[in-house]
Protein backbone atom coordinates (compact mmCIF):
# COMPACT_ATOMS: atom_id res chain seq x y z
CA UNK A 1 0.00 0.00 0.00
CA UNK A 2 1.14 3.52 -0.24
CA UNK A 3 0.38 6.52 2.33
CA UNK A 4 -0.55 10.05 1.11
CA UNK A 5 2.76 11.69 -0.38
CA UNK A 6 1.56 15.17 1.54
CA UNK A 7 0.23 14.29 4.68
CA UNK A 8 1.72 10.77 6.21
CA UNK A 9 0.09 9.22 8.94
CA UNK A 10 1.94 9.95 11.79
CA UNK A 11 3.36 7.36 14.57
CA UNK A 12 3.70 8.46 18.47
CA UNK A 13 6.98 9.78 18.98
CA UNK A 14 6.66 7.08 22.32
CA UNK A 15 5.95 4.39 20.28
CA UNK A 16 8.79 1.99 20.77
CA UNK A 17 11.07 0.68 18.62
CA UNK A 18 10.39 -2.37 16.16
CA UNK A 19 11.20 -5.21 17.63
CA UNK A 20 13.97 -7.17 14.73
CA UNK A 21 13.82 -10.35 16.26
CA UNK A 22 9.90 -10.88 15.84
CA UNK A 23 7.34 -11.66 12.60
CA UNK A 24 6.68 -8.35 10.91
CA UNK A 25 3.37 -7.56 9.86
CA UNK A 26 4.43 -4.05 8.26
CA UNK A 27 7.76 -3.10 6.19
CA UNK A 28 8.26 0.37 5.91
CA UNK A 29 9.86 2.25 2.83
CA UNK A 30 10.58 5.63 3.01
CA UNK A 31 11.00 7.87 0.24
CA UNK A 32 12.69 11.09 0.27
CA UNK A 33 11.36 12.72 -3.32
CA UNK A 34 11.06 16.56 -4.77
CA UNK A 35 7.10 16.28 -4.71
CA UNK A 36 7.03 20.26 -4.78
CA UNK A 37 9.42 23.00 -6.29
CA UNK A 38 11.39 23.26 -9.40
CA UNK A 39 11.67 18.95 -9.68
CA UNK A 40 8.78 18.30 -8.69
CA UNK A 41 7.56 16.35 -12.45
CA UNK A 42 10.19 14.46 -12.10
CA UNK A 43 9.83 13.42 -8.08
CA UNK A 44 6.21 12.82 -8.96
CA UNK A 45 7.32 10.56 -11.72
CA UNK A 46 10.01 8.67 -9.58
CA UNK A 47 7.41 8.27 -7.20
CA UNK A 48 4.60 7.10 -9.32
CA UNK A 49 7.28 4.16 -10.33
CA UNK A 50 7.85 2.95 -7.02
CA UNK A 51 4.19 2.89 -6.36
CA UNK A 52 4.25 0.50 -9.39
CA UNK A 53 6.73 -1.94 -8.25
CA UNK A 54 5.28 -1.84 -4.69
CA UNK A 55 2.05 -3.49 -6.57
CA UNK A 56 4.01 -5.36 -8.56
CA UNK A 57 5.96 -7.23 -5.10
CA UNK A 58 2.19 -8.29 -3.97
CA UNK A 59 3.71 -8.07 -0.47
CA UNK A 60 0.77 -6.43 1.64
CA UNK A 61 3.68 -6.01 4.51
CA UNK A 62 5.39 -3.53 2.66
CA UNK A 63 4.49 0.53 2.58
CA UNK A 64 5.78 3.65 1.31
CA UNK A 65 6.39 6.54 3.86
CA UNK A 66 6.68 9.04 1.19
CA UNK A 67 7.94 12.67 2.36
CA UNK A 68 8.96 15.85 0.34
CA UNK A 69 12.38 17.26 -0.15
CA UNK A 70 11.41 19.94 -2.25
CA UNK A 71 14.54 19.60 -3.87
CA UNK A 72 16.93 21.34 -1.37
CA UNK A 73 19.17 19.98 1.06
CA UNK A 74 17.57 21.90 3.93
CA UNK A 75 13.98 19.99 2.91
CA UNK A 76 15.67 16.67 2.77
CA UNK A 77 16.66 17.39 6.32
CA UNK A 78 13.79 18.87 7.41
CA UNK A 79 12.01 15.32 5.49
CA UNK A 80 14.09 12.75 6.80
CA UNK A 81 13.38 14.17 10.66
CA UNK A 82 9.75 13.85 10.06
CA UNK A 83 10.03 10.33 7.89
CA UNK A 84 12.37 9.09 11.29
CA UNK A 85 9.57 9.85 12.98
CA UNK A 86 7.65 7.08 11.10
CA UNK A 87 10.31 4.39 11.87
CA UNK A 88 11.38 2.89 8.38
CA UNK A 89 13.01 -0.07 7.70
CA UNK A 90 15.42 1.73 4.90
CA UNK A 91 15.58 4.76 3.01
CA UNK A 92 14.65 5.07 -0.92
CA UNK A 93 16.08 8.22 -2.02
CA UNK A 94 16.72 11.71 -2.52
CA UNK A 95 17.94 12.26 -5.79
CA UNK A 96 20.45 14.98 -5.67
CA UNK A 97 24.12 14.57 -3.81
CA UNK A 98 23.33 17.80 -1.50
CA UNK A 99 19.99 16.29 -0.04
CA UNK A 100 21.68 12.89 0.33
CA UNK A 101 24.33 14.79 2.55
CA UNK A 102 22.21 16.38 4.69
CA UNK A 103 20.09 13.60 5.71
CA UNK A 104 23.49 11.31 6.06
CA UNK A 105 24.14 11.79 9.51
CA UNK A 106 20.04 11.48 10.72
CA UNK A 107 20.46 8.22 8.76
CA UNK A 108 23.54 7.10 10.43
CA UNK A 109 22.26 7.69 13.85
CA UNK A 110 19.18 5.64 13.02
CA UNK A 111 21.10 2.93 11.73
CA UNK A 112 19.63 3.04 8.27
CA UNK A 113 20.51 2.38 5.76
CA UNK A 114 19.92 4.59 2.71
CA UNK A 115 19.58 3.42 -1.58
CA UNK A 116 19.90 7.25 -3.05
CA UNK A 117 19.65 7.98 -6.65
CA UNK A 118 22.76 10.69 -6.99
CA UNK A 119 25.60 9.88 -9.62
CA UNK A 120 28.30 11.78 -7.26
CA UNK A 121 30.39 8.97 -5.83
CA UNK A 122 31.48 11.29 -3.02
CA UNK A 123 28.01 10.70 -0.90
CA UNK A 124 28.60 7.06 -1.02
CA UNK A 125 29.53 4.75 1.83
CA UNK A 126 28.71 4.78 5.94
CA UNK A 127 25.09 3.31 4.75
CA UNK A 128 24.76 5.12 1.22
CA UNK A 129 24.15 2.80 -1.81
CA UNK A 130 23.87 4.39 -4.62
CA UNK A 131 21.37 3.31 -7.33
CA UNK A 132 22.41 5.41 -10.22
CA UNK A 133 24.11 5.12 -13.99
CA UNK A 134 27.53 5.74 -13.42
CA UNK A 135 29.89 7.32 -15.83
CA UNK A 136 33.08 5.39 -14.80
CA UNK A 137 31.44 2.03 -15.73
CA UNK A 138 30.29 3.29 -19.10
CA UNK A 139 33.72 5.01 -19.90
CA UNK A 140 35.18 1.70 -18.71
CA UNK A 141 33.23 -0.34 -20.61
CA UNK A 142 33.22 1.00 -23.65
CA UNK A 143 37.37 1.71 -23.70
CA UNK A 144 37.18 -1.80 -22.85
CA UNK A 145 35.93 -3.20 -25.79
CA UNK A 146 37.60 -0.58 -28.25
CA UNK A 147 40.41 -1.73 -26.96
CA UNK A 148 39.86 -5.24 -27.87
CA UNK A 149 38.97 -4.14 -31.13
CA UNK A 150 42.25 -2.91 -31.62
CA UNK A 151 41.87 0.99 -30.69
CA UNK A 152 45.28 1.56 -29.19
CA UNK A 153 45.67 5.62 -29.51
CA UNK A 154 43.03 7.51 -27.82
CA UNK A 155 42.09 11.23 -27.43
CA UNK A 156 39.46 12.95 -25.22
CA UNK A 157 37.59 16.32 -26.07
CA UNK A 158 36.58 17.39 -22.52
CA UNK A 159 34.27 20.07 -20.78
CA UNK A 160 34.97 22.61 -18.28
CA UNK A 161 33.09 20.92 -15.29
CA UNK A 162 33.27 18.72 -12.56
CA UNK A 163 31.42 16.22 -14.65
CA UNK A 164 34.42 16.29 -17.38
CA UNK A 165 37.00 16.30 -14.60
CA UNK A 166 35.96 13.23 -13.37
CA UNK A 167 35.64 11.93 -17.00
CA UNK A 168 39.22 12.26 -17.75
CA UNK A 169 40.17 11.10 -14.48
CA UNK A 170 37.99 7.95 -15.37
CA UNK A 171 39.23 8.16 -18.92
CA UNK A 172 43.29 8.35 -18.79
CA UNK A 173 42.95 5.33 -15.71
CA UNK A 174 41.39 2.97 -17.97
CA UNK A 175 43.60 3.73 -21.38
CA UNK A 176 46.49 3.30 -19.08
CA UNK A 177 44.86 0.09 -17.24
CA UNK A 178 44.24 -1.33 -20.79
CA UNK A 179 48.46 -0.29 -21.97
CA UNK A 180 46.94 1.86 -24.70
CA UNK A 181 48.45 5.33 -24.92
CA UNK A 182 47.09 8.59 -24.41
CA UNK A 183 47.55 11.27 -26.97
CA UNK A 184 45.37 13.98 -26.43
CA UNK A 185 43.12 16.36 -24.58
CA UNK A 186 41.81 19.48 -25.08
CA UNK A 187 38.84 21.09 -22.85
CA UNK A 188 36.03 23.28 -23.77
CA UNK A 189 33.74 25.85 -22.09
CA UNK A 190 30.20 25.31 -21.43
CA UNK A 191 29.60 27.78 -24.03
CA UNK A 192 28.94 25.96 -28.05
CA UNK A 193 30.15 29.79 -29.34
CA UNK A 194 34.15 28.46 -28.05
CA UNK A 195 34.43 25.30 -29.72
CA UNK A 196 36.35 25.92 -32.55
CA UNK A 197 39.89 26.68 -30.97
CA UNK A 198 40.07 23.59 -28.52
CA UNK A 199 38.77 21.01 -31.99
CA UNK A 200 41.21 23.19 -34.33
CA UNK A 201 43.70 22.05 -31.17
CA UNK A 202 43.21 18.11 -31.02
CA UNK A 203 42.94 17.98 -34.72
CA UNK A 204 46.35 19.61 -35.30
CA UNK A 205 44.15 21.47 -38.30
CA UNK A 206 46.53 24.07 -38.82
CA UNK A 207 49.48 21.90 -39.02
CA UNK A 208 47.61 19.59 -41.78
CA UNK A 209 46.03 22.85 -43.44
CA UNK A 210 49.49 23.84 -43.57
CA UNK A 211 50.78 20.89 -45.45
CA UNK A 212 47.55 21.02 -47.54
CA UNK A 213 48.58 24.65 -48.46
CA UNK A 214 52.09 24.45 -49.20
CA UNK A 215 51.40 20.88 -51.32
CA UNK A 216 48.99 22.36 -53.51
CA UNK A 217 51.02 25.51 -54.21
CA UNK A 218 53.93 23.46 -55.22
CA UNK A 219 51.67 21.26 -57.50
CA UNK A 220 50.29 24.20 -59.11
CA UNK A 221 53.54 25.82 -59.46
CA UNK A 222 54.14 23.24 -61.75
CA UNK A 223 51.60 24.30 -64.22
CA UNK A 224 48.84 23.04 -65.83
CA UNK A 225 51.05 20.99 -68.56
CA UNK A 226 52.30 18.12 -66.01
CA UNK A 227 49.14 16.03 -65.92
CA UNK A 228 50.56 14.05 -62.89
CA UNK A 229 50.51 17.53 -60.93
CA UNK A 230 47.00 18.08 -62.00
CA UNK A 231 46.12 14.66 -60.99
CA UNK A 232 47.37 15.20 -57.70
CA UNK A 233 45.43 18.45 -57.22
CA UNK A 234 42.13 16.68 -58.26
CA UNK A 235 42.72 14.35 -55.57
CA UNK A 236 43.14 17.01 -52.84
CA UNK A 237 39.94 18.63 -53.87
CA UNK A 238 37.64 17.18 -51.79
CA UNK A 239 39.95 17.51 -48.46
CA UNK A 240 41.20 20.73 -46.64
CA UNK A 241 44.16 19.13 -45.14
CA UNK A 242 46.76 16.11 -45.35
CA UNK A 243 48.17 13.88 -42.87
CA UNK A 244 45.81 12.04 -40.09
CA UNK A 245 45.33 12.92 -36.35
CA UNK A 246 47.10 10.86 -34.46
CA UNK A 247 44.96 9.00 -32.37
CA UNK A 248 42.39 6.50 -33.75
CA UNK A 249 39.31 6.69 -31.34
CA UNK A 250 38.48 9.82 -29.27
CA UNK A 251 35.74 10.12 -26.46
CA UNK A 252 33.02 12.77 -26.19
CA UNK A 253 31.66 12.94 -23.00
CA UNK A 254 28.87 14.98 -23.47
CA UNK A 255 25.04 15.10 -24.51
CA UNK A 256 22.29 16.62 -26.15
CA UNK A 257 22.61 20.00 -27.99
CA UNK A 258 26.52 20.45 -27.27
CA UNK A 259 27.36 17.00 -28.60
CA UNK A 260 25.52 17.55 -31.53
CA UNK A 261 27.36 21.04 -32.34
CA UNK A 262 30.70 19.38 -31.04
CA UNK A 263 30.50 16.64 -33.56
CA UNK A 264 29.70 18.71 -36.36
CA UNK A 265 32.71 20.77 -35.62
CA UNK A 266 35.15 17.56 -35.05
CA UNK A 267 33.76 16.00 -38.51
CA UNK A 268 34.23 19.89 -40.06
CA UNK A 269 37.93 19.90 -38.65
CA UNK A 270 38.80 16.86 -41.03
CA UNK A 271 38.71 14.12 -37.86
CA UNK A 272 37.16 11.67 -40.14
CA UNK A 273 35.07 8.84 -38.63
CA UNK A 274 35.30 6.90 -41.18
CA UNK A 275 38.91 6.65 -39.69
CA UNK A 276 38.48 7.56 -36.46
CA UNK A 277 36.06 5.89 -33.74
CA UNK A 278 34.45 8.10 -31.95
CA UNK A 279 33.33 7.38 -28.25
CA UNK A 280 30.50 8.42 -25.74
CA UNK A 281 28.89 7.74 -22.58
CA UNK A 282 25.24 6.99 -21.27
CA UNK A 283 24.50 10.69 -22.28
CA UNK A 284 24.50 9.62 -25.73
CA UNK A 285 21.32 7.17 -25.27
CA UNK A 286 19.51 9.68 -26.86
CA UNK A 287 17.26 9.52 -29.74
CA UNK A 288 18.02 12.64 -31.41
CA UNK A 289 21.62 11.10 -32.46
CA UNK A 290 19.75 9.64 -35.04
CA UNK A 291 19.56 13.00 -36.68
CA UNK A 292 23.43 13.49 -36.50
CA UNK A 293 25.60 11.51 -39.16
CA UNK A 294 28.99 12.67 -37.70
CA UNK A 295 28.17 10.23 -34.84
CA UNK A 296 27.12 7.06 -36.95
CA UNK A 297 29.31 4.38 -35.95
CA UNK A 298 30.04 5.47 -32.51
CA UNK A 299 30.17 3.60 -29.84
CA UNK A 300 29.07 3.83 -26.13
CA UNK A 301 28.12 1.76 -23.07
CA UNK A 302 24.56 1.62 -21.63
CA UNK A 303 22.15 -1.02 -19.73
CA UNK A 304 20.24 -3.44 -21.89
CA UNK A 305 16.89 -1.21 -23.45
CA UNK A 306 14.67 -4.31 -23.32
CA UNK A 307 13.24 -4.36 -19.99
CA UNK A 308 13.37 -0.96 -19.32
CA UNK A 309 11.20 0.15 -23.18
CA UNK A 310 8.90 -2.64 -21.93
CA UNK A 311 8.12 -0.75 -18.62
CA UNK A 312 8.32 2.80 -19.95
CA UNK A 313 5.57 1.89 -22.09
CA UNK A 314 3.36 0.31 -19.14
CA UNK A 315 4.25 3.69 -17.59
CA UNK A 316 2.68 5.40 -20.57
CA UNK A 317 -0.20 3.11 -20.42
CA UNK A 318 -1.22 3.71 -17.19
CA UNK A 319 -0.58 6.87 -16.58
CA UNK A 320 -0.78 8.77 -20.32
CA UNK A 321 2.31 10.27 -20.06
CA UNK A 322 5.69 9.74 -20.75
CA UNK A 323 8.59 9.86 -18.55
CA UNK A 324 12.21 10.13 -18.27
CA UNK A 325 14.87 6.72 -18.09
CA UNK A 326 15.49 7.86 -14.57
CA UNK A 327 12.33 6.49 -13.08
CA UNK A 328 13.49 3.08 -13.91
CA UNK A 329 15.70 3.49 -10.31
CA UNK A 330 13.32 4.45 -8.10
CA UNK A 331 10.89 0.96 -9.69
CA UNK A 332 14.50 -0.92 -9.19
CA UNK A 333 15.04 0.59 -5.68
CA UNK A 334 11.47 -0.68 -4.19
CA UNK A 335 11.61 -4.20 -5.90
CA UNK A 336 14.71 -4.73 -4.59
CA UNK A 337 14.02 -4.30 -1.47
CA UNK A 338 10.39 -6.36 -2.20
CA UNK A 339 13.64 -8.92 -3.09
CA UNK A 340 15.18 -9.04 0.14
CA UNK A 341 12.16 -9.35 2.45
CA UNK A 342 10.76 -12.06 0.19
CA UNK A 343 10.27 -15.30 1.80
CA UNK A 344 12.04 -13.35 5.30
CA UNK A 345 10.12 -13.47 8.48
CA UNK A 346 12.25 -10.56 9.83
CA UNK A 347 13.36 -7.18 6.80
CA UNK A 348 16.92 -7.51 6.44
CA UNK A 349 18.71 -4.21 4.69
CA UNK A 350 21.78 -4.51 6.53
CA UNK A 351 25.29 -3.87 4.16
CA UNK A 352 25.56 -7.74 4.13
CA UNK A 353 22.33 -8.17 2.28
CA UNK A 354 22.36 -5.22 -0.28
CA UNK A 355 26.04 -5.84 -1.03
CA UNK A 356 25.49 -9.59 -2.36
CA UNK A 357 28.45 -10.21 -4.52
CA UNK A 358 26.32 -12.43 -6.55
CA UNK A 359 24.04 -8.91 -7.37
CA UNK A 360 20.89 -8.82 -8.52
CA UNK A 361 18.98 -8.32 -11.79
CA UNK A 362 16.42 -5.06 -12.24
CA UNK A 363 14.84 -3.40 -15.00
CA UNK A 364 18.25 -1.95 -15.91
CA UNK A 365 20.18 -5.27 -16.41
CA UNK A 366 22.89 -6.87 -13.71
CA UNK A 367 23.83 -4.28 -11.05
CA UNK A 368 25.54 -4.84 -7.80
CA UNK A 369 26.26 -2.47 -4.91
CA UNK A 370 30.33 -2.39 -3.34
CA UNK A 371 30.74 -2.14 0.32
CA UNK A 372 31.60 1.55 -0.55
CA UNK A 373 28.45 2.50 -1.58
CA UNK A 374 28.82 2.28 -5.13
CA UNK A 375 27.15 0.01 -7.89
CA UNK A 376 28.38 -2.45 -10.47
CA UNK A 377 26.56 -2.94 -13.50
CA UNK A 378 26.34 -4.83 -16.00
CA UNK A 379 26.50 -2.91 -20.07
CA UNK A 380 25.45 -3.62 -23.29
CA UNK A 381 28.05 -1.61 -25.86
CA UNK A 382 26.14 -0.11 -28.32
CA UNK A 383 26.80 1.36 -32.28
CA UNK A 384 25.13 4.60 -32.93
CA UNK A 385 22.91 4.33 -36.93
CA UNK A 386 20.48 5.91 -38.81
CA UNK A 387 17.39 4.77 -37.44
CA UNK A 388 18.30 2.99 -33.96
CA UNK A 389 21.13 1.99 -31.52
CA UNK A 390 22.31 -1.59 -32.42
CA UNK A 391 24.09 -3.75 -29.90
CA UNK A 392 27.66 -4.90 -30.48
CA UNK A 393 28.13 -6.69 -27.52
CA UNK A 394 25.76 -7.61 -25.17
CA UNK A 395 25.48 -6.42 -21.50
CA UNK A 396 26.44 -9.72 -19.40
CA UNK A 397 23.67 -11.66 -17.20
CA UNK A 398 25.91 -12.39 -14.63
CA UNK A 399 29.08 -11.47 -12.89
CA UNK A 400 30.91 -14.70 -14.57
CA UNK A 401 34.72 -13.24 -14.81
CA UNK A 402 35.00 -13.39 -11.27
CA UNK A 403 33.38 -17.40 -10.96
CA UNK A 404 30.13 -15.72 -9.24
CA UNK A 405 26.47 -17.56 -9.71
CA UNK A 406 23.33 -15.68 -11.20
CA UNK A 407 22.17 -12.91 -10.05
CA UNK A 408 19.40 -12.73 -8.04
CA UNK A 409 15.90 -11.64 -9.73
CA UNK A 410 14.61 -8.68 -8.89
CA UNK A 411 11.92 -8.29 -11.42
CA UNK A 412 8.65 -9.33 -10.52
CA UNK A 413 6.35 -11.68 -13.06
CA UNK A 414 4.61 -9.46 -15.17
CA UNK A 415 0.96 -8.52 -15.25
CA UNK A 416 -1.67 -7.66 -17.62
CA UNK A 417 -1.68 -3.50 -17.88
CA UNK A 418 -5.68 -3.78 -17.10
CA UNK A 419 -4.92 -5.07 -13.93
CA UNK A 420 -2.63 -2.17 -12.81
CA UNK A 421 -5.70 0.54 -13.47
CA UNK A 422 -8.25 -1.97 -11.44
CA UNK A 423 -6.44 -3.12 -9.19
CA UNK A 424 -3.15 -0.80 -8.43
CA UNK A 425 -3.34 2.12 -5.61
CA UNK A 426 -2.67 4.48 -8.56
CA UNK A 427 -5.86 6.17 -9.35
CA UNK A 428 -5.92 8.29 -6.78
CA UNK A 429 -2.62 9.84 -7.69
CA UNK A 430 -2.99 13.45 -9.00
CA UNK A 431 -2.30 13.88 -13.10
CA UNK A 432 0.56 15.61 -12.86
CA UNK A 433 2.79 17.14 -16.39
CA UNK A 434 5.80 14.46 -16.88
CA UNK A 435 8.85 16.47 -18.48
CA UNK A 436 8.65 17.55 -22.08
CA UNK A 437 12.18 15.72 -22.51
CA UNK A 438 11.29 12.39 -23.70
CA UNK A 439 15.37 11.48 -23.75
CA UNK A 440 16.26 8.56 -22.34
CA UNK A 441 19.06 10.41 -20.27
CA UNK A 442 17.68 13.81 -20.04
CA UNK A 443 18.13 14.69 -16.56
CA UNK A 444 21.80 13.87 -15.05
CA UNK A 445 22.40 14.14 -11.48
CA UNK A 446 26.03 14.27 -11.89
CA UNK A 447 26.17 17.86 -13.61
CA UNK A 448 23.33 19.13 -11.75
CA UNK A 449 24.92 18.10 -7.97
CA UNK A 450 28.09 18.90 -9.49
CA UNK A 451 26.96 22.80 -10.68
CA UNK A 452 28.48 24.63 -7.75
CA UNK A 453 31.56 22.69 -7.45
CA UNK A 454 35.08 23.61 -8.33
CA UNK A 455 36.52 21.76 -11.38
Amino acid sequence: MTRDMTTPSQVSASQPPHDMTQDRTEIRLGILLPLTGSDAAIGKALFKAAALALFDSRDQRLSLLPFDTKGTAEGAEKAMTQLLEQQPDVIIGPLFSHSIAAIKPLAQNAGINVIGFSSDHTVAGEGVFLLNFPMEEQIERVIRYASAQGYAKYAALIPETAYGTRALEIFSKNVIHEKRELIAVEFYPADSGKLVTPVKNIAKYNDRRNKYTRETDFLENLGEEDDLAQEMLDELKNVETIGDVDFDAILLPEGGAMLTTLAAWVSYYEIDPAKIKILGTGLWDDRMLFLEPQLYGGWFAAPDHTAANIFLARYREIYHQKSPRLITLSYDAVALAATLVRQERVPDFSEEALTNENGFSGIEGLFRFSSAGLIERGLAIYEVGPKDFTVIDPAPESFIDRDLPVPIKTNPPEFDPADYLKEAPLAALPVIDAPTDNRPYPYNPVQKDSANKPD
